[in-house]
């Protein structure tokens, strides 16, 4: 029997497998059809993993082989037919309709809502993608926000998915260059505002209405080297759009003390919430795949002169 957290860590990656063949399934249908291959090998790393956890050897199993020696899995037929297209897919090189992959996904996802709790004891929408970051401050944010949720606390829970994007960009950034993040795309302008610049309620109209000017221009430079950020690190701009609306601003203090300012509540329910702590998942393990840290570059640099 397997450990319940390598198991619980295990059925999270075949979860990330089983997502991706999800949004896959999603796209236009050149792109969906490749959804196909990504539910077979997510069921079937499951399988691999159940056979491990009973202690059978499946070393030598076809796919439907588990369901002749696992009696207590379901869906044999639905998992048949998935296995076939599969095959005429990978191997004979037939497209599937759009109609076998839309039933493709609602069989895949039967398949786990199903199983994981008959074989595992684990609710498969349980099974959270956090234990996959690696980022451990990032990962600690996310798991109280996640439990805040379980608790119906939704401020708590939209704060530290808040901090949690705040210490993933900070992380991500922070070995990136030695002066700046090469993610910031120009100076910091939050200061240089009419206030700062004594041009905002003067006698002068002139002055004020320079003095606005120059507030809008700064807002509007703030807006577009936050939307180039969240592009060029390669995260989905228009799913940042929703979160940023939903989750309060944060400050981070020279020490890296986090704060918040909620100045609007919104619409936090369950589904907004959870939107919320998936994306910041997503966003952590599309980063994550494709890390590195600057100065190890360079001393590698320099013991090759």
């Amino acid at each position: 029997m397997i450990n319940i957290e390598i198991l619980y860590k295990r059925l999270a990656q075949i979860k990330q497998l089983f997502n991706i063949g999800i949004e896959q399934s999603h796209k236009s249908e050149s792109i969906a059809v490749f959804s196909l291959l990504a539910f077979h090998d997510s069921i079937e790393m499951f399988l691999k993993l159940l056979a491990e956890h009973k202690g059978l050897n499946s070393a030598n199993y076809s796919f439907m082989e588990y369901w002749a020696k696992i009696p207590t899995l379901t869906l044999s037929e639905s998992m048949r037919n998935l296995n076939a297209r599969r095959v005429n897919l990978k191997h004979k090189g037939l497209l599937p309709a759009k109609s076998e992959i839309e039933i493709s996904r609602v069989n895949s996802i039967d398949f786990f809502q199903q199983n994981t709790i008959v074989q595992f004891n684990i609710e498969f929408n349980d099974i959270s993608l956090i234990k996959l970051v690696s980022y451990e401050k990032v990962r600690e944010y996310l798991e109280i926000s996640q439990k805040s949720l379980g608790k119906q606390n939704s401020k708590i829970c939209i704060k530290n998915v808040a901090y949690a994007f705040d210490e993933l960009l900070y992380i991500y950034e922070e070995n990136k260059g030695h002066w700046h993040s090469p993610f910031s795309f120009g100076k910091d302008m939050s200061f240089r505002n009419s206030n700062f610049m004594g041009l905002s309620n003067t006698k002068f109209k002139e002055l004020n209405e320079l003095g606005k000017f120059v507030n809008e221009v700064n807002d509007s430079l703030k807006n577009i080297k936050k939307a180039i950020k969240i592009i060029s690190l390669g995260l989905d701009y228009k799913e940042f759009i929703m979160f940023d609306f939903l989750t309060p601003e944060v400050t981070r203090w020279d020490k890296g003390q986090l704060d918040s300012y909620i100045g609007v509540e919104r619409n936090w329910n369950e589904e907004n919430c959870q939107f919320c702590i998936d994306f910041v998942v997503k966003s952590a393990l599309k980063l994550q795949d494709f890390d590195f840290d600057i100065r190890s570059l360079e001393l590698l640099k320099k013991d090759n002169d």
